[in-house]
């Protein structure tokens, strides 16, 4: 058995600090940052050699391929002294400025001919990545590939063993955690975590320093999508984050901490922000008052050069920009107040005479569920699709997948949608990617959406770039923004601008979607607000036949462990527990401690939370996790004790009106994130805490 592990060289995002961006156009100048293997791809080496040793094959080989300028010949290097026997480098010039589609297609190419030249056309092999690089954060290049490939794809896996011949593979799943085997071979695996690093020896590195590398251009791989040209998204700006909202204050002592806990409740302390002031709804170019009106394009600038046009038609008389001759040009680029230039001002002109949305068809929503409840993060999304349908004067749908789901219609009728494709079959029980994206994009076959969001969510995460990709759509990941605008120059009326983080949360981007028939994304639980529940509302339940046979399963489900018990996650605060708790006595005795004193002095409805690596190290059940990963929580309180703060963590408590923080590690992430934090040890200032809410008066 042989195995592919994919590596990437990305910037050490570690180290970026204001000097790392072009203050001009906002983006990172990667050449001011060192570069690094991404870590997910280090544990995801370390993942393969485990895989190895519990197979037992000792003549299986293991290749490590990256895509890349020449320079990521250092990654490879990095692969050969830990535990890779060959080493493949994918670069051409042609392939820069690629998006996932772009990427994962040369990848895909590549892992064929591998195959082919390297493994004497056995298909016995898997291919092993880490579950998303820290420069993209999208998890959408492995999935992909699994699509290209037409192979099974285990997203999110943690742990490996072998057992009866095979080797079983623990990954995530929202709520819990499933243990799964590939029913065929070859595989990709995405490791999410796997935190048993590989060294290498002083003679292992200069062995790797000596071997040659194998390289590759994008016509050796033979790629049908490559570079700019072969992407399916296209950046429409990068610019740094918005400071945060939260106060991020340092508290000095307990008694002072008290004081304001106490005081937080019926305040709401996270202020309310737009980006760049463009929260209005959008208005299609037929409904505005004046015809000249651009003040929905995409950027700043945009809207202001619209802004001075429109000012200087007016001024000259012309209510048509196809009235506009030579001279009237000469006379608007003359005057001193337009910075744009001659071809700006063509394209401009002919943006004002485009007024057809460039996309038809519905807003669609894939929902996600769990025994026999949808998740939050589905409402979530419908509340966004109501607000997009609205402004676009079309139907949301949502695309309900699984077995005798039929009851969960009601649900979201009542939540914002006016039809439910309804996919109901006994082999859609339990959540397969290969089976789910092929009735998924049937369904979007026929009826043609115009969006399609899905939560960005352990499933949505792998179901959303292989029906993307399936389709031949483009795909933005993570979106904390969704808003219909236009870009007028492009000749592009009524399109999805997707806004994310990239780079560890360093810079945000602005995306849309460029030859494709339909505009997909994955949107964070917890950032978009759902809609009151109206049982009065009307809606259409579309039933709709597919055809599925056990044969397209692609995973075998050994176990699932879901969390259970009855938890109050809508209480009005929450306190949680991670690991610098250090023990589950620990854990229950300062977060239950805590959890009673602020039930008895304020009078309110308190729950326990925990983060991520808490319940993995036994400290409290799974039904209790907070975060991307467990449950995306909004209380008006939460205080988070001995939790370092990871993104995935941050991510589910984003909708909090106050975040206190308790850490002993003075550089803790969480105190760039919350609203007061206090430095110290929580075994000795959660009593402490405790005592002084109990005396206050």
């Amino acid at each position: 058995m042989n195995y592919i592990v994919l590596v990437k060289q990305v910037p050490d995002v570690s180290q970026i600090t204001d000097n790392a961006f072009d203050p001009k156009t906002g983006n990172l100048i990667r050449t001011r940052l060192a570069s690094v293997i991404n870590e997910l791809d280090a544990q995801g080496l370390a993942f393969a050699r485990q895989m190895k040793i519990l197979s037992g094959d000792t003549e299986g080989k293991v290749v490590a391929l990256t895509m890349g300028p020449p320079m990521a010949a250092e990654v490879l290097r990095y692969s050969l002294s830990r535990f890779a026997d060959t080493a493949v480098l994918l670069t051409d010039r042609a392939l820069g400025g690629a998006d996932t589609w772009a990427t994962a297609n040369p990848l895909a190419h590549a892992v064929r001919k591998i195959q082919d030249e390297l493994f004497g056309g056995s298909d016995d092999y898997y291919i092993v990545s880490g579950m998303q690089s820290v420069d993209g954060d999208t998890a959408q290049v492995p999935a992909q590939m699994a699509e290209e490939l037409d192979i099974p794809c285990v997203p999110y896996a943690t742990d490996v063993e072998f057992k009866d011949g095979q080797l079983q593979f623990t990954r995530i799943i929202t709520g819990g955690c499933q243990i799964v085997e590939p029913l065929h071979k070859p595989a990709i695996i995405t490791v999410a975590k796997y935190e048993h690093t590989l060294y290498a020896s002083f003679v292992q590195t200069r062995q790797a320093n000596q071997m040659e590398l194998i390289q590759w251009n994008a016509d050796d791989v033979q790629a049908t999508a490559v570079g700019v040209k072969g992407s399916k998204t296209r950046v429409i700006r990068v610019f740094p984050p918005e400071k945060t909202s939260r106060k991020c204050q340092h508290v000095e002592s307990v008694e002072e901490l008290a004081k304001i806990i106490l005081e937080s409740q019926g305040k709401d302390e996270q202020a309310e922000a737009s980006e760049d002031g463009q929260a209005m709804g959008y208005v299609l170019p037929q409904n505005r008052q004046d015809a000249f009106d651009r003040h929905y394009e995409g950027t700043i600038k945009e809207v202001e050069d619209f802004k001075v046009l429109a000012a200087k038609l007016k001024e000259l008389n012309i209510a048509d920009p196809s009235g506009v001759d030579d001279a009237a040009k000469e006379k608007i680029l003359a005057d001193d107040a337009v910075t744009f230039h001659k071809k700006a001002l063509e394209d401009m002109l002919e943006g004002l005479k485009q007024s057809t949305p460039e996309y038809s068809g519905e807003v669609w929503v894939m929902a996600e569920h769990a025994e026999d409840e949808v998740n939050s993060a589905t409402f979530e999304l419908l509340g966004k699709a109501r607000e997009l349908a609205d402004s676009l004067s079309v139907h949301v749908g949502v695309v309900l997948a699984g077995y005798n789901v039929g009851p969960m219609t009601d649900g979201l009728i009542a939540g914002g949608a006016d039809k439910v494709y309804l996919i109901d079959d006994p082999i859609l029980k339990d959540f397969d990617p290969h089976t789910y994206r092929k009735v998924v994009s049937d369904v979007f076959e026929k009826y043609q959406p115009q969006i399609i969001l899905y939560g960005a969510t352990p499933q949505g995460r792998v179901l959303a770039p292989m029906v993307s990709y399936r389709v031949g759509c483009g795909l933005t990941a993570d979106c904390t923004g969704l808003d219909i605008r236009d870009s007028s120059r492009k000749g592009q009326i009524a399109v999805l601008m997707q806004t994310r983080p990239a780079l560890g949360g360093n810079v945000m981007a602005t995306i849309c979607t460029k030859d494709s028939s339909c505009q997909m994304a994955t949107a964070r639980p917890g950032v978009m607000k759902r809609m009151e529940p109206d049982s009065k509302r009307t809606g259409q339940v579309i039933e709709c036949s597919v055809e599925l046979s056990a044969d397209e399963l692609s995973l075998k489900i050994h176990r699932t462990e879901k969390a259970h018990g009855q938890v109050n996650f809508d209480a009005d605060a929450i306190v949680s527990g991670g690991r610098g708790l250090q023990s589950r006595e620990g854990f229950h005795q300062m977060v239950s401690e805590l959890c009673g004193v602020l039930s008895d002095k304020l009078d309110i409805s308190v729950e326990q939370g925990a983060s991520r690596t808490a319940v993995e190290q036994g400290y409290t059940e799974r039904v209790y996790q907070v975060g991307q990963t467990g449950t995306a929580v909004g209380p008006d309180l939460y205080i988070a004790l001995g939790i370092s703060g990871a993104i995935q963590h941050m991510i589910g408590v984003a909708n909090s009106k106050t975040i206190v923080a308790i850490n002993l590690d003075h550089h803790a992430p969480i105190f760039k994130q919350c609203d007061y934090y206090l430095i110290g040890n929580a075994e000795q200032v959660v009593p402490e805490l405790a005592k002084a809410i109990r005396n206050a008066k």
